[in-house]
């Protein structure tokens, strides 16, 4: 007897054996990176992918083949066991040669696909027109095989009537459901399989990055960096961490960070540096640091929050670095710089006392010559008598302009009559020279304070009324000076442009300071005290603070 083919089944059996190919590949190529149980799971997921698909489609060529007598089927397996299932009046044989044939395609193709698979375990050679090209050859060894094998099939009619016990139904609604389901499993198996693929390009890649970055801080020896739990327990430790702070990781991780600080800071500086970097961010601060023998070290400190995408709090990174020689040549260069200020200071009060006992007493003299000569207009020529008058202006002039350099370079008031007196009598004369209104807040009683604090404070108030006059162009000054059990406060306030957030955060940087705000902020420091420029509390301007201890300040 002779056989035909349904052409749409042959066309979906095939479909099916090419789609459960690249459904096994793409569960098969998940091995790679799996581990362990994970990576059982996927080769048992590509193994009955690629079985269904296999069974799928030898059931669905098997309905597809016509014969002119009635078939019916037993449980079909795989095809030479599925074809023994059939049911019908007649005998099966097979033609040796077509039979050997169809055993050698299968053996063949499934070599070809063995390696094909092997090459996709390399992820760079997993293109998607790759795997569509290597489930095409695989899905070929299938229908190959089963129709070759049909082919080696011969069927011969006989009387003996089938054992039909065992039958199960082929209606067309069977098929169906069997494809439908068959392409369903393949379809999510193929989802499922792209989707982990993209989870764990993705893990490798924050792994490598893990790494790299491990590597990174394990690799940097000047620098101590770790991480903080939120509660501020040390939960990491890098090698310039055990360098510098003596600690090794099994030492220090889970205690708390609070333990690197002086006893007398141990109780809220690391509290407030943590609040600090979860409310701005980062905190950066310089101070002592103790390391484990007990010696100190000046430490540059950034500590840093983070943060993950939902905003919860995961912990905190801190950066350390030792900077004690670095600290050390600073305090030298302090020592020095205030010593200079201290000559500074001395040559300033000579040039003023010069200036105004001699040069001050030869102007006076020669003023009065100058007078005597007016009084004997009688016996000189009208002409004389006005260059002398001219003379006189200008020598009144110049002996205001040498008072003036006098009190600006030291004024005599200072140290006569103490700071109060002095900046009274420095505030009047700006106030006319500049038109500019001054409004000074000082306590009567404000008293005496040592020779160096009254120096200080002075040159911070003359800076300060300077740069209003070259800088702000505001029509007003404020200056109020305050003297508590704590510190001896300045403030001068304008009301003019202001700075911008920038600018006053340049002024920060010694680099980018003037020399006149250097000048003042090293007095200042050599006295304990700081300098701190701020907006204007009320409105556009600018206001200079200046404090220094009082305990220091006790003449």
């Amino acid at each position: 007897m002779k056989g035909s083919y349904d052409y749409r089944l042959v066309a979906l059996s095939v479909l099916i054996a090419v789609l459960a190919s690249y459904a096994a590949l793409e569960l098969s190529a998940r091995t790679t990176a799996a581990r362990g149980r994970v990576r059982l799971a996927w080769i048992v997921g590509g193994a009955i992918a690629m079985g269904l698909g296999i069974w799928s489609m030898h059931y669905i060529g098997m309905l597809a083949f016509n014969l002119p007598v009635p078939v019916l089927y037993d449980w079909p397996t795989m095809h030479y066991t599925g074809m023994a299932a059939m049911r019908l009046p007649a005998i099966c044989s097979y033609r040796p040669s077509l039979l050997i044939l169809s055993v050698a395609v299968a053996i063949a193709i499934s070599l070809v696909a063995i390696w094909l698979t092997f090459q996709l375990r390399e992820d760079d050679r997993a293109s998607a027109g790759w795997k569509i090209g290597c489930a095409l050859i695989m899905g070929a060894a299938i229908p190959t095989m089963h129709y070759t094998g049909m082919a080696a099939a011969q069927f011969t009619p006989s009387s003996v009537p089938p054992d039909t016990s065992h039958v199960v139904s082929t209606s067309t609604l069977g098929f169906t459901g069997v494809s439908a389901v068959t392409l369903l499993v393949l379809g999510v198996a193929v989802v499922t399989a792209s989707i982990e693929r993209r989870f764990s390009v993705q893990k490798l890649q924050l792994s490598a990055s893990e790494r790299l970055y491990q590597l990174l801080v394990n690799g940097v020896k000047d620098y101590a960096i770790f991480m903080l739990t939120p509660e501020g327990n040390v939960s990491s430790w890098n090698p310039g961490a055990e360098r510098t702070k003596g600690y090794r990781s099994e030492e220090i991780i889970g205690r708390h960070f609070s333990c690197f600080y002086p006893e007398e800071d141990r109780s809220s500086k690391p509290a407030q540096q943590l609040q600090r970097a979860i409310t701005e961010g980062s905190a950066e601060d310089e101070g002592w640091r103790v390391r484990k023998d007990g010696s100190k070290f000046w430490a540059d400190a950034v500590v840093t929050a983070l943060w993950d995408s939902e905003g919860v709090l995961q912990g905190f990174s801190k950066v350390t670095r030792d900077i004690t020689e670095r600290k050390q040549a600073e305090d030298s260069v302090r020592e020095v710089s205030g010593r200079l200020l201290q000559i500074q200071d001395e040559e300033r009060r000579h040039f003023a006392r010069e200036l105004h006992d001699s040069a001050g007493q030869m102007l006076a003299a020669l003023h009065m010559n100058l007078v005597a000569l007016e009084t004997e207009a009688s016996t000189i020529g009208g002409s004389a008598v006005n260059l002398v008058q001219k003379n006189l202006d200008l020598v009144a002039e110049l002996s205001k302009e040498v008072r003036t350099i006098s009190h600006l370079l030291h004024p005599p008031l200072l140290d006569d009559l103490g700071l109060s007196a002095a900046i009274r009598d420095y505030v009047q004369g700006f106030a006319e020279r500049s038109k500019i209104n001054v409004d000074l807040d000082i306590p009567a009683e404000f008293g005496r304070l040592p020779r160096e604090f009254e120096t200080a404070i002075f040159r911070v108030v003359q800076e300060s009324l300077t740069n209003i006059h070259r800088h702000s162009e505001s029509p007003i000054a404020r200056i109020r000076i305050s003297h508590s059990e704590k510190t001896v406060s300045v403030e001068i306030q304008d009301e003019g442009k202001g700075m911008s957030p920038e600018k006053r955060s340049e002024l920060k940087l010694a680099g980018k300071a003037g020399v006149g705000i250097r000048g003042m902020r090293e007095r200042l420091r050599q006295l304990g005290g700081t300098l701190e420029i701020e907006p204007g509390r009320n409105g556009p301007g600018t206001v200079v603070i200046a404090q220094l201890p009082a305990s220091n300040a006790k003449g």
